[in-house]
């Protein structure tokens, strides 16, 4: 400690200071580096440190953040949410909150081209987070390599998986503190006490101190600083079919012909590379008109059939296919990266050669825009980028932003999914995008991407890192990190049908339900599991209105779609161990099987609540136990529901999500005595990406007590949109009831139910209108 500390002499000077925007406090020590701290949200402390004659760079990933959030006495910075900011005789920066203290070490140049960020901890606890890591859940005493990386094939015992696709340099302490450095260069965060962020960045590095108590408070200013996903369109929330590849307009349509001959409901297909020919034709960007002869017409069928098309694009343009013109056009442009000479920079994938788009430069940009936009056009409902990290980056080639590949390697994947996002808000403002992106850094959900773990391998060891994956991943602000359903790198044995099932179990909790593979993609490939699957599939569609209202919640709030089992509570570590189980949203606890032959597997419920078996309703449990040897044979899906839960569902048969209704819902609540619960559901037109900011939309808040054997149960709502029903058609049914209500009164009259002794449920019907509220009794 005393290293960093000899940086700062006596005469560091304090120094107050008032910005335009925002107060701040200052310190200089005694090499001449300047620390100035500042609130830019009330739970949120930005640090920057600049050298002599540097000045404080621009945001890198972050928004930039401004306002008044501090108040400065005698020389201390403190913020309303309880965070205290302040500067020792000596120097030396401390941030304290009522969960922990920070000690800044300091800044110093290790070499030319590296700087070192060090923080002392006084608690560090557990770290989480980091963007997309596999290989375990706590990171504590990790080396976290900041530099974005392919695996293909990767399982969970595989060391790759500590350094993934999406590298952020994010991480959430259990002890009340996330820090965020600002910087997409490549680095290294060792997890530790000190914490240190060693990056190759020519710039000063800026980080951010956020204080939370809970990782819902963490992960909620957390995205305040980063961004937040904007509302995804409802079919990015049903069933999307996918394989690699499609090669033929007659197998596209035939693949869609087929599931929906099964009776799968289907929202979306994505296409692979033959879209455009073949492997050596990357980069053409434009139909191949042999192997699809009328794409329009088929593009215009598929939607009308509720079926959208989502085709891949990636970061290359080759010569030895009909991706040579275009190579010769962007060449001459200064659209693709260039070597130190200025000429285009060699660029050799597994299937050619060529160049690299350069989507720093306004060129590449141009044309990429141009390109999607006819695409598009022609009715494209999606994109996919595909390599992004990117894959193969020369360390030669040179930026139009005059960034080497090691500056700038991370935030490819944000500056490409910029340029679709850019074109789609320009073209289409009354439309919500979904783009599936496998790389970038922080900030990389603002562009509405959907990305998922790549190329995993389809085994059961590659299964088994999936959720700490979509957890680190949600932490980091991904809220919509999934897989690839069933496992994409087929090995020598390419058909495991148990495997398969017990993937698309996870998948109808997992933010995308894609399936998608080299081989054997389709659940009709499984004929042995065509009930279960098929269930599994319309079970998705029936938990629409739960799923829209999860992601409500990250759009205004950040909040991943998967969660910790501790994530709405103060955050321990106790459940660091557990990768195999999670909550779904706030009230639904999942804990797939995911060892092959298990037909049976033991369920840790978190503390705080009681928890009821959604298999069976009478079994109840109280958390902070362990339920042992839970039955779980191949159709047995192990959840639980969180006690006095409201649960809303779509209980009529959908084929694709543009069958929703707005006008009825079915509403489960689980009541048991002694427990106040409430829950909000939300609802607008599904259709515009401004809903929120606009304020069309409406919720629906529930609010239900038992008390005794009487439940109540108040309905309230607030706000409406262009074309809202005036009245919703709620069905309620109610769980966990033993015997016959004496009478269910709605406002205080009588109505008629039904109760089933052996389902244990009383259900009744009413017709509410929104703006009036009502009040259930069941005695």
């Amino acid at each position: 400690m005393k290293l960093f500390l000899n940086l700062f002499a006596v005469l560091a000077v304090l120094v107050p200071m008032v910005a335009q925007a925002r107060q701040s406090i200052s310190a200089v020590s005694a090499d001449g580096r300047r620390t100035t701290v500042s609130a830019v949200a009330p739970a949120i402390l930005r640090v920057d440190n600049v050298a002599p004659g540097q000045t404080v760079a621009p945001e890198q990933s972050v928004l930039a953040l401004d306002g008044d959030f501090a108040r400065i006495d005698s020389g201390s910075l403190t913020t309303a949410s309880g965070m205290e900011a302040a500067f020792g005789p000596d120097g030396v920066l401390t941030i304290k909150t009522p969960l922990n203290t920070l000690t800044d070490l300091g800044t110093r140049a290790v070499t030319d081209s590296l700087t070192e960020i060090s923080l002392a901890i006084g608690r560090s606890g557990s770290w989480y987070g980091g963007g997309e890591r596999g290989h375990r859940l706590n990171l504590a005493g990790d080396t976290l390599v900041m530099y974005n990386r392919q695996n293909y094939g990767y399982t969970g015992n595989d060391p790759r998986i500590s350094q993934m696709n999406i590298t952020m340099p994010v991480v959430l302490s259990s002890e009340g503190f996330a820090l965020v450095f600002d910087d997409y260069a490549a680095a290294e965060l060792i997890a530790g006490d000190p914490v240190r962020y060693i990056s190759e960045s020519r710039l000063p590095i800026t980080y951010y101190y956020v204080y939370g108590s809970s990782h819902a408070e963490l992960t909620e200013a957390l995205t305040e600083l980063t961004g937040r996903q904007p509302l995804p369109p409802l079919w990015a929330l049903g069933y999307i079919t996918s394989k690699y590849g499609y090669r033929t307009q007659a197998e596209t349509v035939g693949a869609v012909d087929t599931l929906k001959t099964a009776g799968y409901p289907l929202d979306g297909i994505v296409l692979d590379l033959y879209w455009y020919g073949k492997e050596e034709d990357m980069g053409r960007l434009a139909w191949d008109p042999v192997q699809w002869p009328d794409p329009a017409g088929m593009l215009a069928s598929l939607a009308d059939r509720g079926v959208r098309t989502v085709a891949i694009s990636q970061p290359y343009v080759l010569r030895n296919g009909y991706g040579a013109d275009n190579y010769t056009e962007l060449s001459s442009k200064g659209a693709l990266l260039r070597d130190a000479s200025g000429a285009p920079q060699e660029v050799k994938i597994w299937v050619g050669e060529g160049g690299m788009f350069d989507v720093s430069s306004p060129a590449a940009k141009e044309w990429l825009s141009a390109r999607y936009k006819s695409l598009t056009d022609m009715g494209m409902g999606g994109w996919w980028g595909d390599l992004g990290e990117p894959e193969v980056h020369p360390l030669g080639g040179v930026h139009a932003n005059g960034q080497p590949a090691r500056l700038y390697h991370n935030k490819y994947g944000n500056d490409w999914s910029a340029i679709v996002a850019d074109m789609w808000a320009r073209n289409y403002p009354d439309r919500r995008l979904m783009t599936l992106m496998r790389g970038g850094t922080t900030g990389l959900q603002r562009y509405s991407v959907f990305p998922w773990s790549t190329d995993v391998s389809r085994s059961w060891g590659g299964f088994e890192p999936q959720i700490r994956i979509m957890l680190n991943s949600g932490l980091s602000g991904l809220g919509y990190m999934a897989s690839d359903i069933g496992g994409f790198a087929v090995g020598e044995e390419p058909y495991i049908p148990e495997l398969y099932l017990r993937w698309v179990q996870l998948g109808l909790f997992s933010p995308v339900l894609r399936t998608h593979a080299q081989q054997y993609a389709e659940p009709y490939h499984y004929p042995q599991y065509e009930a279960e699957l098929l269930a599994i599939v319309k079970e998705r569609y029936r938990y629409l209105p739960y799923n829209y209202t999860l992601a409500y919640e990250n759009a205004r709030h950040g909040w991943p779609l998967v969660r910790t089992l501790d994530f709405h509570d103060r955050a321990s570590g106790q459940y660091d161990g557990i990768s195999d189980e999670f909550l779904w949203g706030r009230d639904i606890l999942v804990a797939p099987v995911m060892k092959e032959g298990a037909r049976s597997r033991n369920i840790v419920l978190p503390s705080g609540s009681r928890w009821i078996d959604m298999n069976n309703t009478s079994s109840v449990y109280a958390g902070g136990t362990t339920v042992y040897a839970y039955p779980a044979p191949l159709d047995v899906l192990p959840v639980f529901v969180r006690a006095g839960a409201f649960v809303p569902t779509a209980d009529y048969g959908m084929e694709n999500t543009g069958d929703y209704r707005a006008d009825e819902f079915t509403i489960n609540y689980y009541p048991l005595d002694g427990v106040e619960s409430a829950y909000t559901l939300y609802d607008d037109n599904r259709l515009s990406p401004r809903s929120l900011d606009t304020g069309e939309y409406r919720l629906i808040r529930f609010d239900g007590e038992c008390r005794k054997g009487a439940v109540e149960i108040k309905i309230a709502s607030d706000g409406t949109y262009p074309g809202a029903p005036e009245q919703v058609k709620l069905r309620f049914v109610v769980n966990c009831i033993d015997k016959a209500p004496k009478s269910i009164e709605i406002n205080n009259k009588k109505t008629q139910y039904r109760f089933d002794p052996a389902a244990r449920t009383a259900e009744f019907d009413f017709e509410f209108r929104p703006g009036t509220p009502a009040t259930v009794k069941i005695k």
